[in-house]
C-alpha cells in the first residue's frame, strides 16, 4: 500500500452532502500523515460559501444542478450543455492530479466525476448519505461502482449491494451551555430551563418557524427557550423565548445549547445529532426528491431517541410531538446518559478502513 495516498473528495449541491466530505477531509488531515485531500464542488454560491467557511478552497466544475431536475427547457438544456463541459474538465483535473483514489459523495456533481474516472481507471467509490438512493448512486450501483451507506439500508439498493458505513461528520468542541449561550451573542440572560434548537437549514425552515412562534407563548413551554439558527439577518427575539438568528457556521455552539432539537431529515444533520445523544423531533422536508427525507427519518428513529412529525399536520399535532419530545428527554436524563461528543471519528476510520483496497489498486496500476 503506498504510504502517501492523495484522496480527492467531490461533494457539491447542499450541505447534506458537502459536511460529510469535509469531515472526512478533515479527519485524514488529522489522523492519517502523509495522505492529503483535495475537494471539488458545482459552482453554486453556496456551495463555496459553505468550503470557505471551512477554510477549503475547492476545485470547481461549471456546473449548477442536474438537468434533471429544475423548471424550464431553457434551464435544463443549459444545464446539459453544462454537464457535458463538466465531463471534460473533471478529465482533465483527474488525469493533472492523479489522485490514488476519488470518493463521491452523491449528487449531481458525481456523474462527470463518474465519467472522468472510468475513463482514466481511477479507483472510486460513491458514498450515499441518505436512506433512499439519489439517482446518480442508482446509476453507480447498476453499472458496478462500489456504494457506501450512511444507514443500513439504502433503498432501492438490495441488501448485499451496498456496504452500511455511516454519513461522515464533523467533531464537535463540547462547550458549557452558558457558555454557548454567550458565544452565539444573545444578550440576553441566560435563560434556565429546557432549550430547544431548530436546525432547519433552508429547506422549509419558515414552516418549522411558524410553528414553533405559535407553541412557544403557551404555558408549557413559556419556560422553554427555542433558537432558530439561519431565519435572520441578525438576532431577533420573539416574544419571550425565541430567538432567531443568522446562519452559524460553528455548530459546537448550537449543539452545546441544546437540550433537545428540531431537525429537517439530511443524513448529515440526523447523524450529527445521533452521535451528539440530543433527542430530536424530526420534520421530514415533504419536496425532498424521492421522499428520501422520510426514510431518513425512520431510520434515525429506529436507532436513536426521535418524535417524527409531518408537517402537513397541524400545530396541535406539532405541540403533541414537543411535548412527547420531553418525555424522551426526562428518560434520557433518568438513565444518567450523556452526549457522546466525538465518537464520530469512528464513522470516519470506518470509510477509511473501506478505502484502503482502492489504495493497493492504484499503486498497481501505476505500476502497469
Amino acid at each position: 500500500m503506498t504510504n502517501d495516498p492523495k484522496i480527492l473528495l467531490a461533494a457539491g449541491g447542499t450541505g447534506g452532502h458537502i459536511w460529510p466530505a469535509i469531515s472526512f477531509g478533515s479527519w485524514i488531515n488529522d489522523n492519517k500523515p502523509g495522505a492529503t485531500v483535495c475537494y471539488v464542488c458545482g459552482s453554486r454560491a453556496l456551495e463555496l460559501e459553505i468550503y470557505h467557511a471551512a477554510g477549503i478552497e475547492p476545485n470547481i466544475l461549471p456546473m449548477e444542478g442536474s438537468p434533471f431536475s429544475g423548471s424550464g427547457v431553457v434551464k435544463k438544456l443549459s444545464r446539459t450543455f453544462a454537464l457535458f463541459k463538466c465531463c471534460a474538465k473533471a478529465y482533465r483535473l483527474i488525469k493533472e492530479s492523479s489522485p490514488t483514489c476519488c470518493v463521491l459523495f452523491g449528487g449531481y456533481l458525481s456523474f462527470p466525476m463518474i465519467f472522468a474516472c472510468r475513463a482514466l481507471r481511477v479507483p472510486f467509490v460513491m458514498h450515499e448519505q441518505n436512506a433512499y438512493a439519489g439517482k446518480v448512486t442508482r446509476f453507480a450501483s447498476k453499472i458496478g461502482i462500489d456504494i457506501y451507506s450512511g444507514w443500513k439500508e439504502c433503498l432501492p439498493l438490495a441488501p448485499g449491494k451496498f456496504t452500511h458505513i455511516g454519513v461522515p461528520v464533523r467533531l464537535f468542541k463540547k462547550h458549557g451551555p452558558a457558555e454557548a449561550w454567550e458565544a452565539l451573542g444573545i444578550n440576553d440572560e441566560y435563560r434556565v430551563g429546557p432549550k430547544v434548537v431548530a436546525f432547519t437549514g433552508s429547506l422549509g425552515s419558515q414552516s418549522i418557524k411558524d410553528v414553533i412562534c405559535a407553541a412557544a407563548p403557551k404555558g408549557k413551554y413559556s419556560d422553554w427557550t427555542f433558537i432558530l439558527p439561519a431565519v435572520s439577518e441578525k438576532i431577533e427575539k420573539v416574544g419571550n423565548n425565541v430567538y432567531l438568528l443568522p446562519r452559524v457556521w460553528d455548530a459546537s455552539l448550537l449543539f452545546s445549547a441544546a437540550d433537545m432539537a428540531v431537525v429537517r431529515a439530511g443524513g448529515s444533520t440526523l447523524t450529527e445529532i445521533g452521535t451528539l445523544g440530543i433527542p430530536a423531533l424530526v420534520v421530514p422536508w415533504r419536496n425532498a426528491a424521492d421522499n428520501h427525507q422520510y426514510h431518513n427519518a425512520v431510520a434515525f428513529a429506529s436507532e436513536n431517541k426521535a418524535v417524527i412529525w409531518d408537517d402537513g399536520g397541524d400545530n396541535g399535532e406539532f405541540e403533541e410531538k414537543l411535548s412527547n419530545l420531553a418525555k424522551v428527554l426526562g428518560e434520557y436524563r433518568e438513565k444518567n446518559q450523556s452526549k457522546l461528543y466525538n465518537n464520530a471519528g469512528k464513522i470516519c476510520e470506518n470509510l477509511w478502513l473501506a478505502l484502503s483496497p482502492n489504495f493497493e489498486r492504484s499503486t498497481s496500476r501505476g505500476t502497469e
